[in-house]
């Protein structure tokens, strides 16, 4: 990410835009349950929360201190920042092994939540995995 935004301001011109997408793990709410992407069964129009997928945070935190570097160095001005939730759906468990391994950094679920996931899967075998991505955008303006 540092790389990345350094590229971006040597090469925008002045009054160009960069726009900074990525999930949303600030440091303030460290590894706090709430603050992890939350993992739901999706039954009909329910979803029953089974499960949080804890991650390594560095790099996330790491990209925070960059960006607020690059504006408090007056080299970047926020125009537009906003949260929102990103929404995965998986129809089964292998699928959603396949994510956690290869998208999302070898996120670890806890043992106790896996075992309610599976569960809640058995019962409900209509049901859709859910995984809820907290993710921020950024617009902002080079000066």
């Amino acid at each position: 990410m540092g790389h990345a935004l350094h590229e971006a301001c040597r090469v925008v011109k002045n009054g160009g835009r960069v726009v900074d997408i990525r999930p949303y793990f600030p440091a303030d709410l460290g590894s706090r349950r709430h603050a992890r992407q939350q993992v739901c069964c999706q039954v009909e129009d329910e979803a029953i929360l089974v499960a949080t997928l804890a991650r390594d945070y560095v790099d996330f935190h790491f990209a925070d201190r960059v960006v607020a570097e690059a504006v408090g160095n007056n080299k970047l001005v926020t125009n537009l920042q906003t949260k929102f939730e990103f929404r995965h759906y998986l129809d089964s468990l292998a699928l959603f092994d396949q994510y956690r391994a290869k998208w999302w950094d070898k996120a670890h679920i806890p043992v106790a939540d896996r075992r309610l996931l599976e569960r809640t899967m058995q019962r409900h075998p209509d049901a859709v995995i859910r995984v809820d991505t907290p993710v921020q955008l950024r617009v902002m303006t080079k000066l």
